[in-house]
Formats: structure tokens, C-alpha cells, sequence
């Protein structure tokens, strides 16, 4: 069984472990190793779709605000690790709902740093003269110029030069070079966060299977439970899909998330006891027909105990009654 199972190809294990719980006794007895092989591979396949459309929806707005920083950004140069603008910016795109706020004053105050982030609501950045600040919803991050720029080589830099930095990579090597970065993180992200619901559904699927009165091992629980989560890691795809695409958003998702993969494994468990049920009542019957038919054989033996003599006392006579007719009578001489 293992060895069909190990020729099962990853897409026919999806579609088994979403549409076909009936089958999922085939994956009982199978190493956990595949187990294992089947979750990396299905979150890698999680990962790489989320990377690509976040890179897409990155990409717009890189290209956007390419075009803008060509055409309306005003002159703006990087020296000894200090950046200055000809003129302070506050601009705002509606589309992205996105800001972004120049201020490269030698100083500027806490109030007035202040002020910035509240006007972003959603996302937006912020040039300072030493650095830059990027915030999306509730979060922010501060990034030093000098960190980020002499990492690649540049000690002085201003907006015609950056603008041929960025042509001679070109927008599809900047696609490339996010996609590798977003994929990576999003896979480890993923590959933690999946993990963790792996194990609690191992352990659920222990329980009840125990609740149920079926002797289930752990590593059948461990089985089980990623191929439970199979529907739930696709919906999670598509769900981050639809939010980058179209900032679609319900706080309950992660809730149905975790319920379908209860039911699954609910349903798997109760389909195995019953199969177990099916299989005892089979094993009943036959040795209940076996029981009768070793019954029939000992009336029949008790009803004719003689009959085996009898056969046999009659075909001894019938053989001397034919012995007597072959001696002679006296006609012969």
C-alpha cells in the first residue's frame, strides 16, 4: 500500500484530500515523511501565488511612482549620508491610498514628525534627512540612508542618477528581484503559521478519535490533519489573492479557516469508525455462518452414527452372495 501511495503525484493528493475523505484511510499507513514532503509542497504552492500577485500589486505602485519621480518629484541629492530636496512634498494618490511626505530640515520636531503619521492612514513613507519612514495601518519601520544606500555602493546620489540606476535595471529585474525576496519571506511566514495549525489539528484529531472509541496512533493523527487542511491552505490562497486584488476583508476568515479543517477531520473520523463497524459486522457474520454450518455437521453426525457400518456390513454380504452363486453345483461332472 505504501508503494501506491508513494506513485499518488502531489495534485492527485489534493484533490483526494478535498473531494474524496472517503480515501483518507490511504494515507493512514503511509510514512510521515510524505506527510511532511505533501505539506512543504502545498505551502510552497501557497507562498509562490501570494508572492506573485503581492509582487504584481507592488509593482504597479513601483511603476507609478516611477513615472511620478521623473516627471513631478522635484531635484532632490544624497551627500555623506544626508538627504536633501529642492522643495518639500506632500503628495497623496488615491488610488494606492497611498502618502508620501518630504521634510529634510536639519530638524525637525517631534510634533511635526507626528503630524506626518497621522495624516497617513493606510500607507505612506516619509523622507527625513538621515532617514526614512514607512508605515502601513498600525505598523512602521525606520530605515537609516546610509545603511540602505552604501550597501549598494553609492556614497552620493541624486534623482538623474537614481533614475539611470533604475533604467539600466529595468522594472522586470526589480520585479524579479522583489518576487525572490517576497517569496522567501512569505514561505517562512507561512510554513510557521500553517505548522502551528498542523499541530492542532493533530491533536484534535487524537482526541476525538479517542472520543469515538478509535485506537488511533499519533502518527495517523499527524497524517490526517495536513491533508484536513488541504481546502482551508487553498482558501487561505485565495482569500490573499482577493485582498491584494481587490482589498477585499472579513476578520472572520481565520475562523472559517480553522472550522473547515474541524469538519474535515470530524467527517474522516467518523467515516473510519464506520468503515470499522462495517468491517466488525462482516467479521460478525462469518463467523456466525461458520458457527451454524459446524452445527449442521454435528446434528447430521449424532442423527445417522451408523450409517458409514451399515454401507459397509451391506456390501460384504452383497460380495459373499456372489461368492455362493460362483461354486460349483455338481453338473459338471
Amino acid at each position: 500500500m505504501e508503494n501506491q501511495n508513494k506513485k499518488i503525484g502531489f495534485f492527485s493528493r489534493v484533490k483526494i484530500a478535498v473531494t474524496k475523505l472517503e480515501n483518507y484511510g490511504m494515507f493512514l499507513e503511509e510514512k510521515s515523511s510524505v506527510a511532511i514532503k505533501y505539506f512543504f509542497l502545498i505551502v510552497l504552492c501557497l507562498a509562490f501565488v501570494i508572492a506573485l500577485v503581492e509582487t504584481y500589486t507592488v509593482m504597479q505602485m513601483v511603476s507609478k511612482g516611477y513615472e511620478y519621480m521623473k516627471n513631478e518629484l522635484p531635484d532632490f541629492s544624497y551627500v555623506d549620508g544626508n538627504l536633501k530636496f529642492a522643495q518639500e512634498v506632500q503628495a497623496y494618490d488615491e488610488e494606492y491610498d497611498f502618502y508620501m511626505i518630504t521634510d529634510t530640515a536639519d530638524e525637525v520636531l517631534q510634533e511635526k514628525l507626528q503630524e506626518y503619521k497621522s495624516s497617513i492612514k493606510s500607507m505612506g513613507i516619509i523622507f527625513l534627512k538621515d532617514k526614512v519612514i514607512y508605515k502601513v495601518g498600525g505598523s512602521e519601520a525606520e530605515y537609516q540612508y546610509r545603511d540602505f544606500v552604501e550597501q549598494y555602493g553609492f556614497e552620493n546620489l541624486d534623482k538623474g542618477k537614481l533614475i539611470e540606476e533604475i533604467d539600466k535595471i529595468g522594472l522586470v529585474g526589480i520585479g524579479v528581484a522583489l518576487f525572490m525576496m517576497l517569496i522567501f519571506s512569505v514561505y517562512i511566514f507561512q510554513v510557521v503559521n500553517s505548522f502551528m495549525d498542523w499541530m492542532i489539528m493533530c491533536i484534535f484529531a487524537f482526541v476525538t478519535a479517542r472520543i469515538c472509541r478509535i485506537s488511533m496512533q499519533m502518527r495517523h493523527a499527524w497524517n490526517i490533519s495536513i491533508y484536513a487542511l488541504t481546502l482551508s491552505i487553498i482558501l487561505s490562497m485565495l482569500y490573499h489573492v482577493a485582498y491584494y486584488l481587490t482589498d477585499f476583508y472579513t476578520e472572520y476568515f481565520r475562523v472559517v479557516y480553522l472550522l473547515i479543517a474541524y469538519v474535515y477531520v470530524v467527517a474522516v473520523i467518523l467515516m473510519i469508525k464506520s468503515d470499522l463497524i462495517r468491517q466488525q459486522i462482516e467479521v460478525a457474520k462469518i463467523v456466525e455462518i461458520q458457527k451454524q454450518m459446524q452445527k449442521e455437521t454435528e446434528e447430521r453426525k449424532q442423527e445417522n452414527p451408523d450409517k458409514p457400518e451399515k454401507k459397509k456390513n451391506k456390501k460384504e454380504e452383497e460380495n459373499r452372495e456372489d461368492t455362493i452363486d460362483e461354486e460349483p453345483d455338481g453338473s459338471e461332472i
